[in-house]
């Protein structure tokens, strides 16, 4: 099962017959950077109806980015599920067709790893409808992402140790990055391409009171039709409601920085499974179905108030569905941009190689055509994300961004400046990392929109640098 139904199961399984609950927990975790609102209280009808209204301001405020950087800018899906496990409940059509809709150009699939199944040969790889797919695997705390098969690895297992599993991937170009890094913290990232720092299911880990709410709504006639006309109505700010800033992952990110290149990536983990189905199954009881999950029997005696769902139904008649995770939320809400040169996977994994990349929640306003690179006079070419850059005179780092937003520069994982600006120049006078940070008001909160790679600015330069060159 998905991580959302887990976690509401594990709710559920905490009351005997799955009674509902009669309120919600006593303890009220802090809110996250920038919030005033907790889940819940973003779900009022009149808090999506502000957020919907700020993001219809912000996208009529978009402009052109005239700072060039010579590549084009994809949308890119990193850590999703289709039709590769019991809980899985999307498939690859379906993933397809979602990404064809909301402007997403590559997918990077992440099968669960069942042999004889090879999650390579028995995948989609190659471009379909002008999407180009590349196929990997969530596995052993990674995504993978090896150029050729490694199925016969798994039985038996011949890697010896993280390392070696590392390396496994990586021969030949593969690539690998460290994922759910909530549970990870002190994993070396030395030898990785990069780790996730947004990941929805970490997000998710914080919403007891939420998924508490959520299930005394299921049991409830008049919340399950105010949370159908929701999703209707409002389908991206129902799914953006849970939306956090994750210290956590950030921090762990900006420390192994110090040391060596890592590419930042974003996790949907979609797999389109939290699809609520409420079943009448007698005259006095229904089931709550979730893919990957034994049904649930909740009685009139254990909760009088499903009374009226069960009024004139049969035997297996649908009650109701509540789907809340189609691809098509899931792909807008947030993605990986990969600057490219062509469409073609060689392009797609040298871009995350090299960190030509930003993370966005596309959700809240498009971000396409975002730029932060390095000038200076002596360099042959600007220097775009990921890059490594002399610190030569008049070196300066610029930005620009379709609407004006909170920036934040960042050095060594501190914040450096801090302004309000679609475009913005900061003369650099010493080496470090350094990345940025967008944030955009949306009724009332701020709300983390952008995260740019890191530019690395290094003490002197090199042999090639003197020359105008960029390393």
């Amino acid at each position: 099962m998905g991580w959302f139904g887990l976690v509401l199961m594990t709710i559920w399984a905490g009351h005997p017959g799955g009674a509902a609950p009669t309120g919600s927990p006593q303890s009220k975790a802090p809110l996250a950077p920038g919030r005033r609102y907790t889940t819940i209280e973003r779900l009022a009808p009149a808090r999506l109806a502000a957020v919907a209204e700020a993001r219809r301001q912000w996208s009529s405020r978009r402009q052109p980015v005239s700072l060039r950087q010579g590549l084009t800018d994809h949308r890119a899906i990193l850590h999703a599920h289709a039709e590769d496990s019991a809980h899985t409940g999307g498939n690859r059509p379906e993933l397809l067709a979602a990404a064809r809709r909301t402007g997403v150009s590559v997918v990077l699939l992440t099968d669960h790893v069942r042999p004889p199944r090879d999650f390579i040969s028995d995948s989609w790889r190659g471009l379909r409808d002008g999407v180009l797919f590349v196929p990997g695997a969530e596995t052993e705390g990674f995504l993978a992402y090896p150029t050729r098969s490694i199925l016969s690895h798994y039985q038996p297992r011949s890697w010896s140790s993280r390392e070696a599993f590392i390396e496994l991937v990586r021969a030949e170009g593969g690539a690998i990055f460290l994922s759910h890094v909530e549970e990870k913290g002190d994993w070396p990232t030395d030898q990785l391409d990069g780790l996730e720092i947004y990941n929805n299911h970490t997000d998710m880990l914080d919403e007891r009171a939420f998924l508490f709410w959520l299930r005394s709504a299921l049991t409830d006639p008049a919340r399950v039709q105010e949370l159908a006309g929701l999703l209707r109505d409002y389908p991206l700010e129902v799914f953006g409601a849970l939306q956090d800033y994750l210290p956590a992952l950030i921090t762990k990110w900006d420390r192994d920085l110090l040391s060596h290149p890592l590419t930042g990536i974003a996790a949907n983990d979609c797999h389109h499974n939290q699809v609520y189905d409420l079943v009448a199954v007698a005259d006095d009881a229904l089931e709550l179905r979730i893919i990957g999950d034994p049904p649930r029997r909740v009685t009139t005696a254990q909760s009088p108030k499903i009374a009226p769902f069960l009024v004139n139904r049969s035997p297996g008649d649908l009650i109701a569905r509540l789907d809340l995770d189609p691809y098509e939320s899931s792909l807008q809400f947030v993605t990986t941009h990969l600057l490219l040169p062509a469409l073609t996977e060689p392009a797609v994994r040298e871009a995350l190689a090299k960190g030509r990349a930003y993370v966005a929640h596309d959700w809240l306003c498009d971000p396409t055509g975002f730029a932060f690179v390095a000038e200076a006079p002596r360099l042959k070419r600007v220097a775009l994300m990921g890059d490594r850059v002399p610190l030569l005179p008049g070196l300066t780092l610029r930005l620009e961004a379709p609407v004006e937003a909170t920036v934040r520069l960042y050095r060594n994982g501190m914040l450096l400046a801090e302004e309000k600006a679609r475009t913005a120049a900061w003369p650099v006078t010493q080496p470090g990392v350094y990345r940025a940070e967008l944030w955009l008001t949306i009724d009332g909160e701020e709300r983390p929109w952008i995260y740019a790679n890191p530019i690395r600015i290094q003490a002197a330069p090199s042999p090639s640098a003197g020359q105008g060159g960029i390393e």
